[in-house]
């Protein structure tokens, strides 16, 4: 199958969708035996399709990519304390679904194909369930929120005067001068409006998508393809937009490497070295995380980070707290202020994003703009931070859900987490 048709079946809008009952982890026994059956082998032409091969493949992606580690150093593990009594409140909670039904917190994980959910208040974890057969201490691919890992890393350079958010892209980049990041600031590739000519529409199989998961590695190349086979090599190819840079937010994951790649160029380290130093090796995590990488070992700056999900509640909770954890200021409480000030609501509109209703995009983060000044950090199949600084609120959660788009999960992920909020108010601490 090839990478179009692998895109196309994972987001094609006639699916339908599978009883998660049906597809547990435990019940499938993929990749199981000596070797596996041929029905259950899981390869990198076939780790996202057909389904629920990803059930799998998510929390095994070094096993079929290259990889680089982003070690969690030598600290001893920062310990997650638990509050008792809320669990089972938690997983009865009702809330009224978009299409008007009432559903349990419970059934929505199952609805999203949770593989793991953990939700913490004060620092305390409340709720913490896995899909039966998910491994608890093997990484899962974060895709898209590996973004807000990368906004972050540039905010703080930014305030720290390594980064200037005004400069031209080619003022570090002088390889895109001829592509469509022409005249776009690097502030304005942070917030995704600077224009170009790419689409990002998972269910057309013509889109640009296509050539840059290829490019990336994301699938086997085609021994005939005319295509790039590299990011470096790729993102030149893109031209410009019709738009002028600034006016409107499009979602387009060739912003987060042309980010990438401002950052390595600035910092002389790879994506994974400078989030190692900079953040993970900080927060006493459990285990060791790691990047996927293209075939020229350029790390994939927007969607290939793997974690547990414990150490990325550690990451969530290190930035509710404005940069202060394990007993250090990791990254400034000015960037993450920063970052929650938000961008340009109308500016967001064109994107098309409905399901998001009053948010905005800044330096890679979702921002909800709602009552208690939620903010998140999104990937596609159900990857999700979710927090809530007015509750002390903060849920992660990994997922394999059917089919990629955000639009499938948020229209219950909002009211699930607005009532889940409402019963924590009442535990104020």
């Amino acid at each position: 199958m090839t990478l179009a048709a692998v895109l196309l079946s994972a987001q094609g809008v006639a699916v339908e969708l599978p009883d998660p009952e049906s597809v547990r982890t435990d019940r499938l026994q993929l990749m199981q035996g000596f070797p596996p059956a041929a029905d259950k082998q899981v390869t990198l032409a076939g780790f996202m399709r057909p389904y629920p091969n990803p059930r799998w493949s998510f929390h095994h992606a070094r096993e079929l990519f290259p990889s680089r580690r982003v070690a969690r150093g030598n600290e001893g593990v920062y310990p997650l304390p638990r509050a008792e009594g809320l669990e089972q409140q938690i997983a009865d909670l009702r809330f009224t679904g978009p299409d008007g039904n009432q559903m349990s917190f419970e059934q929505y994980l199952d609805a999203t194909y949770v593989d793991g959910v953990l939700v913490m208040q004060h620092g305390k974890v409340l709720f913490e369930r896995y899909q039966p057969g998910v491994p608890e201490d093997e990484p899962h691919i974060l895709w898209s929120v590996t973004k807000s890992f990368v906004g972050l890393m540039a905010t703080q350079l930014i305030e720290e005067g390594e980064l200037n958010p005004d400069a031209l892209v080619t003022e570090y980049l002088p390889e895109l001068e001829n592509s469509g990041w022409r005249g776009a600031t690097v502030q304005q590739v942070l917030d995704m409006t600077a224009d170009i000519d790419y689409s990002e529409i998972y269910a057309d199989r013509n889109s640009d998508v296509v050539k840059y998961s290829l490019a990336a590695g994301m699938g086997p190349v085609p021994h005939d393809y005319p295509g790039a086979r590299d990011l470096y090599s790729y993102l030149p190819t893109i031209g410009a937009g019709v738009d002028a840079h600034g006016e409107a937010f499009r979602y387009r994951t060739t912003h987060t490497e042309v980010l990438g790649w401002i950052l390595r160029r600035v910092s002389g380290l790879s994506t994974a070295a400078l989030v190692e130093q900079r953040i993970w090796s900080k927060l006493g995590a459990e285990q060791d995380g790691y990047m996927l990488l293209d075939s020229k070992g350029a790390e994939w700056a927007g969607a290939g980070f793997n974690v547990t999900l414990r150490d990325l509640a550690r990451f969530a909770e290190m930035v509710r707290l404005e940069g202060r954890f394990n007993g250090q200021q990791v990254v400034s409480a000015e960037a993450i202020q920063k970052i929650r000030e938000g961008a340009d609501r109308e500016a967001f509109k064109a994107s098309g994003r409905d399901f998001q209703p009053g948010y905005s995009y800044r330096n890679q983060w979702w921002i909800s703009h709602n009552a208690d000044g939620a903010f998140e950090a999104l990937g596609v199949h159900g990857q999700m931070i979710h927090i809530n600084p007015a509750v002390g609120m903060v849920m992660v959660r990994l997922s394999s859900h059917p089919i990629a788009s955000s639009a499938q999960t948020m229209p219950l992920s909002i009211p699930a987490l607005a009532a889940l909020a409402d019963l924590l108010r009442g535990n104020e601490q």
